[in-house]
């Protein structure tokens, strides 16, 4: 992923999409730490950005998937 999205960008996205992008980080995030192990990376910060960004989208995906069930479910009293 070329362009580092906002929360808010990543709550208005579909969970399909967001899902697509999750696929796209965590591969970007598995190249960066391979290239880091094997010396051929020198810019760890940016790992750490990559890898922040990462977690911000698995935790809006989870957000999604509770208000999801929430609205599903009947409350109870």
């Amino acid at each position: 992923m070329a362009v580092l999205l906002s929360i808010a960008e990543l709550k208005k996205m579909q969970a399909k999409d967001l899902l697509r992008e999750i696929y796209d980080q965590s591969a970007l995030v598995a190249k960066m730490r391979l290239g880091i192990k094997m010396n051929k990376e020198k810019d760890t910060g940016k790992y750490r950005r990559e890898k922040k960004m990462l977690s911000r989208m698995k935790t809006v995906l989870t957000e999604k998937a509770y208000e999801m069930q929430a609205s599903s479910s009947p409350e109870q009293s």
